[in-house]
């Protein structure tokens, strides 16, 4: 399965779940996914583009905030770390530089041997 890119059409993308490519790969993957939510909360990417990848409750979770870290330029990724609390599960904790204001990010990300799932989104923004 191809790796996760940037998508600038309204298309989602295809496959049910991204493939999980060999560690350093996979910290880089989910990083790039993080950074794609990022741009969703900041109101500069269609929240379907991620529908795929995102059980129900996290893809509720993030429409409803969709927009919600409104900027006029791209965010960014600061202080990203990565844990693992439990086989199979990886936890992604950010600082997004929004300009003139800082946000925080968390996804939780299950995996099985050959894909992964993003099942919750937090952020310091309440639901809309």
């Amino acid at each position: 399965m191809p790796a996760l890119r940037p998508q600038h059409s309204s298309h989602p993308a295809t496959c049910r779940h991204a493939a999980v490519p060999a560690t350093h790969g996979r910290a880089r993957e989910l990083t790039r996914f993080t950074q794609l939510v990022a741009e969703v909360l900041a109101g500069q990417r269609d929240p379907a583009q991620l529908r795929d990848h995102m059980s129900g409750s996290a893809y509720g979770a993030l429409r409803r905030r969709a927009g919600a870290y409104a900027v006029s330029r791209c965010p960014r990724l600061r202080r990203t770390h990565l844990r693992s609390p439990a086989p199979g599960v990886t936890e992604v904790s950010c600082v997004i530089d929004c300009g003139a204001r800082h946000r925080a990010l968390a996804l939780r990300i299950e995996s099985a041997p050959r894909f992964w799932l993003c099942t919750s989104v937090e952020t310091d923004v309440r639901h809309r």
